[in-house]
């Protein structure tokens, strides 16, 4: 069963390019927390794809995995010019049209960027019967699926796809024999039943807006802890479903207690600064932004990221899981 605990064996990522330069000139409409440096957010990326590496995960880069499948398969290369209304064998043009989308309208130039593209986590989830893809709440991100469909098929990964509601992969985790997932301001209650069919789900109500995925304020960096602000665990009434029937109300904190595990509560202001969207790569190790007495006892790797945050999310925002053990 699938774990967020288990061996990360497989990540997705995306590099941050030129299409971040449009968050940068109005961060609020393009949900960036604050501007920051592009070129030093790239070095960040390269840095955290490296360590990912020594720690034996595979990383499969979007823009390499989408370019290597327009060069060498002349039907996924017509499906994409067919996507965007162009003629093109250069499957470089090709994938920087799909991310920025330009036209030319009236004499001016228009584009529909995706500057949040690289929150890889939010497209999708993994879950123990595939990838499922979501739909997103925000009018800025919602062509970021249309991308990720593309970039699952040039893998030759099988996904399925949500018809209704909001699904956004920062709001799911995967528990062994049990799944939690916030609905909120970005997933809701008809696409968090997306996967009713996969046993027990406690749907989390999330109660503050500017927490609004769930790993913003909590994850689980092994089989018998997770991290979380106790205070907003509590305040979030937690509806535990099986195959789909209301079985139990609840809180986060009380159900996550109930299920055995520890918590470790750390402040909003810790949560804010994104101690809590760390990675785990496997039981009892993960790879944070930040480190914390509060994480003795864990194999801990820190690594400065500091730029990336500035577009609102931390590692685990940042990629998708492709496998675990």
């Amino acid at each position: 069963m699938l774990a967020e605990w288990g061996k990360l064996r497989e990540v997705a990522v995306h590099k941050p390019g030129y299409e971040v330069l449009f968050g940068l000139i109005d961060p609020h409409y393009f949900l960036f927390e604050r501007r920051f440096n592009l070129n030093k957010a790239r070095k960040e990326h390269d840095e955290l794809r490296e360590r990912l590496k020594e720690e034996g995960v595979k990383v499969y880069l979007l823009r390499k995995v989408l370019v290597d499948k327009i060069r060498r398969d002349e039907k996924f290369r017509e499906k994409v010019q067919k996507i965007l209304g162009i003629e093109s064998d250069d499957p470089h043009f090709l994938v920087d049209s799909l991310i920025l989308r330009p036209r030319i309208e009236n004499g001016g130039v228009i584009v529909d960027p995706l500057p949040n593209l690289y929150f890889m986590r939010d497209q999708q989830i993994t879950t123990d019967k595939g990838i499922i893809v979501g739909r997103m709440a925000k009018r800025q991100r919602r062509r970021e699926t249309e991308v990720l469909k593309l970039f699952w098929e040039a893998l030759g990964v099988n996904f399925k796809e949500i018809e209704r509601g909001k699904l956004e992969g920062g709001d799911y985790f995967p528990m062994g024999d049990f799944h939690i997932i916030g609905v909120g301001i970005r997933s809701d209650l008809e696409g968090a039943s997306s996967i009713f069919d996969l046993g027990e789900v406690a749907v989390v109500y999330k109660t503050r807006p500017e927490f609004f995925h769930l790993d913003t304020f909590f994850n689980v960096p092994s089989s018998n802890t997770v991290v979380g602000v106790k205070k907003l665990m509590q305040e979030s009434r937690t509806e535990v479903y099986y195959y789909g029937k209301l079985v139990k109300t609840t809180n986060l904190y009380d159900y996550i207690k109930e299920k055995g595990f520890n918590v470790i509560e750390v402040e909003e202001k810790e949560a804010r600064e994104y101690l809590t969207n760390f990675l785990t790569l496997d039981d009892g190790k993960i790879l944070s932004p930040k480190d914390s007495k509060k994480f003795r006892g864990f194999d801990v790797i820190t690594i400065n990221v500091e730029n990336l945050t500035g577009g609102m999310g931390g590692i685990r925002c940042m990629t998708a899981v492709v496998k675990r053990d």
